[in-house]
């Protein structure tokens, strides 16, 4: 018989968005934001947040997965 386990896992994109263009204590503003919410160990990962440039605004996203299927 198989060992295995089935999952399926929900992940949600968070976004903080600023318009383009701003200043950068908009940006200081928006990352304090971020860091205070992902917590000091998440915070410290340099790939955990995605900045994308859109027409006029400026996107700042990372994943949020839901594990309550776990």
């Amino acid at each position: 018989m198989a060992d295995y386990t089935r999952r399926e896992r929900t992940t949600v994109h968070v976004e903080y968005v600023l318009p383009s263009p701003t200043n950068w204590g908009e940006v200081a503003k928006l990352t304090a934001a971020i860091r205070s919410e992902l917590g000091q160990e998440l915070a410290s990962w340099d790939d955990i947040v995605q900045v994308v440039a859109a027409d006029d605004e400026i996107i700042y996203r990372f994943d949020k997965e839901d594990l309550r299927g776990r």
